[in-house]
């Protein structure tokens, strides 16, 4: 009985689906004629529009040249649009400063243009930007919207941060993946996620944070547009019309370009961080001791560094201090007396910090069911979650799905009654908490949507500090990778993200948004936290740490990898970066097992970080030789001797936008020599650190930007604009202030 009545049920399915896709074949071939008399009109047309001229050829593919300024005769090709190949209808003017194109299936692309006017902080000049901002509609949102950009024209930077790390990007190589903060050790896009380019031609590129998008990079810088998992619109909102905008910026000189982006679109931070964090180290139990700590091991570390005389802005206890991941008390068989442990670290002038997390592991079965019954957790939406599985799956569900919903007769006769009826019933019980499997085991994940959330995860941290001294955390995680999947947010509006609200849109880049802000809540007024995600914000005066670096020499995550990496968050428009470990984590065959890193490698690590925006010790100089410590010494002295830099250059990120740390070109942006520098590095204008990043080497090459430069060492002067061969010892740390 019940196979006779699946057979009928497939059978009445499959007829249905036969009848929908005919009746769509007539309706199509209706509109037909028309379609094509009309666009054999207009083939292979050409339409100036102020700085850029589109050819769009007989395939409908646009092709996009731009002029680089006024007094350039010669256009250069920026990049290819509609690479979904809609058949174009027709163009329009609405005015001088606005163009639109009409394709097929009710599609559109609108260009509009204005000036914006800048003022420079250096010259108090006027100076105008070039603004277009691209919108590509479509009434059907399971249309996709794919447009490239040629990196073949000049040097490219910015973009999501990534493990295998590269300066310029031009020969960084990607397939698709959503542009969304992810944790790049899983192969995402790693945790600080803006969908900002800027290339050394004068032009940038800004997309839309709540668009779905999706990022390929090869010999083009791929974008494409879908309502594909992870990007799901909600059950309520599956007519809402798909609509793709980016914009691209032009203007003749790359740094005032960036600014521009800076002041315009991105932000600036409201305030810097602690000083003392600063300007002096942090030390951290994680790289040295992984998970295996106790209150003995803690002290121990901090009266080694007190008697070693080394400086410390604090101490973060870093992972396993707890019984269970989630809950905020201490693990008794580690830590006896909590209390006293931190009172004793905080007469040696320590502050104290904590490592902490979003997540709530299922072994703390009590509190994880509290939690989940007061919707304090993320819920998963089996239901809606495989039916959007199911259609992306097979399209023609989809199409059969979408015409049942519109068409009025078989609303009428109520064909999708059983799909209805499931729902209702699925709707009744109660909601399914999410599990995701972090690095530490199945766990849930708290809800940030929720503002109850916000202010218990606040509250909680609120009593540990209360209870014992501890000053502030460390905020891990926050990524969208770890999310349960089929998550269910308790608001899934993106009211919280940007300025511009659309409701009818979701996107997962709210919850590290939303994390990062609660983040500085929690300390708003030491501010000695440290996050490692970053999804529009930019203005909030925290540190923001860069993914863990192995302990290795390569551009694969190691030691070359370190500065392109400072330099991409410090354009992405975060200047106040934690370098993490010095040395790299030092991970052996697990992340939990330790292998201590090569010597040299250690103390080029030390001199890479002399006088980055933070620096950041585990594994501790002494546990080398004593030539390693005196070399620690050294450095630790120069950064001191810099201190009132450090502290102006972040002064600076506030009132102008500027970064702390800045590539080469940001002082000379037409030197094309400058534009691929990615081994030296500017602290303001006026200092430059170029460290030795090879193993074995007595001699290295600097180049220097326009101008003069005293080497701090021998006072020798070396004039810009050219390369210089340097010798090198082990202990040498080239620095550089400009005469």
């Amino acid at each position: 009985m019940n196979e006779s009545w699946l057979r009928w049920l497939f059978y009445i399915f499959f007829r249905l689906t036969v009848i929908l896709l005919l009746k769509r074949r007539r309706q199509q071939q209706k509109q037909r004629p028309s379609q094509v008399q009309k666009r054999e009109t207009i083939i292979a047309q050409n339409i100036s529009f102020h700085s850029l001229t589109l050819n769009i050829n007989e395939k409908s593919l646009i092709t996009v040249h731009i002029k680089p300024s006024s007094v350039d005769k010669e256009n250069f090709l920026l990049g290819y649009l509609n690479e979904e190949k809609f058949k174009f209808i027709s163009h329009e003017f609405v005015n001088e400063n606005s163009l639109k194109l009409h394709f097929a299936s009710d599609i559109s692309l609108s260009i509009e243009h204005q000036y914006i006017e800048q003022k420079s902080n250096e010259t108090k000049m006027a100076y105008f930007v070039h603004e277009y901002i691209l919108t590509w509609s479509a009434k059907n949102n399971r249309e996709k919207f794919h447009d490239k950009f040629t990196l073949s024209n000049g040097y490219w930077y910015g973009g999501p941060t990534q493990k295998s790390v590269h300066w310029p990007i031009n020969k960084y190589q990607t397939k698709f993946k959503p542009c969304l903060c992810g944790d790049a050790y899983k192969g995402h896009f790693g945790g600080v996620c803006e969908r900002y380019w800027l290339s050394s031609v004068g032009i940038a590129l800004l997309v839309d944070p709540l668009a779905p998008l999706f990022v390929s990079q090869n010999t083009h810088l791929e974008l494409l547009s879908k309502y594909r998992t992870p990007y799901r619109l909600s059950v309520n909102n599956k007519s809402v019309r798909h609509t793709f905008q980016y914009r691209l910026l032009q203007h003749v000189n790359m740094r005032d370009l960036h600014l521009t982006v800076i002041n315009h679109y991105l932000g600036k931070p409201t305030g810097t961080p602690d000083h003392r964090m600063i300007i002096e180290p942090i030390w951290s139990t994680w790289a040295n001791f992984k998970q295996n700590i106790n209150t003995d091991k803690i002290l121990n570390y901090a009266k080694e560094i007190v008697r070693r005389k080394f400086p410390y802005s604090q101490l973060c206890i870093d992972d396993d201090w707890t019984n269970h991941y989630g809950q905020f008390e201490f693990d008794k068989r580690k830590f006896s007396d909590p209390k006293n442990m931190i009172d004793q670290l905080k007469q040696m002038n320590f502050r104290v910090t904590f490592w902490i997390h979003p997540f709530l592991s299922i072994k703390a079965t009590k509190l994880f069911i509290q939690m989940w019954y007061k919707g304090l957790l993320i819920n998963m939406d089996l239901f809606s979650s495989i039916i959007n599985l199911l259609t992306e799956r097979f399209q023609i569900l989809q199409v059969v799905l979408h015409d049942l919903e519109q068409n009025s007769y078989y609303k009428s006769i109520q064909l999708l009654w059983p799909i209805v009826k499931i729902k209702q019933i699925y709707n009744l019980l109660p909601a399914l908490p999410g599990i995701s499997l972090w690095w530490n085991g199945l766990a849930g994940s708290l809800d940030f949507t929720n503002e109850l959330t916000c202010q218990k995860y606040e509250a909680d941290l609120k009593h540990l500090q209360d209870k014992y001294g501890i000053d502030s955390f460390k905020f891990d995680a926050g990524e969208v990778n770890w999310l349960p999947p089929f998550s269910k947010f308790h608001n899934s509006s993106c009211n919280k993200i940007v300025e511009q609200t659309d409701n009818t849109k979701f996107t997962l880049g709210i919850y590290p948004h939303l994390y990062a802000k609660l983040a500085y809540r929690i300390d708003s007024a030491l501010r000695i936290q440290e996050v490692r995600v970053g999804y529009s914000t930019q203005t909030l005066p925290i540190f923001v740490r860069i993914i863990d670096k192995d302990s290795t020499w390569t551009y694969s995550n190691g030691l070359k990898s370190l500065l392109p990496s400072v330099f991409n968050l410090g354009l992405l428009g975060y200047p106040f970066i934690l370098p993490d470990m010095v040395g790299g984590n030092g991970y052996g065959l697990t992340i939990k097992q330790t292998k201590f890193p090569d010597r040299q490698l250690f103390i080029r690590w030390m001199q890479v970080n002399v006088l980055l925006p933070g620096i950041q010790f585990s594994f501790p100089p002494w546990a080398y030789d004593d030539e390693v410590i005196q070399i620690a010494h050294k450095c630790l002295r120069i950064r001191m001797k810099y201190k009132n830099e450090l502290i102006q250059m972040a002064n600076e990120c506030v009132e102008y936008g500027y970064p702390m740390i800045r590539p080469l070109w940001f002082v000379d942006s037409y030197d094309s020599v400058a534009q691929q520098i990615d081994k030296e590095y500017l602290l303001g204008n006026n200092i430059l650190v170029a460290p030795v990043l090879e193993k074995d080497v007595n001699e290295i090459d600097i180049y220097f930007p326009h101008g003069q430069w005293k080497d701090i060492q021998t006072e020798k002067v070396y004039d810009g604009r050219q390369s210089y061969s340097y010798r090198v010892k082990i202990d040498d740390i080239p620095i550089f202030e400009r005469v």
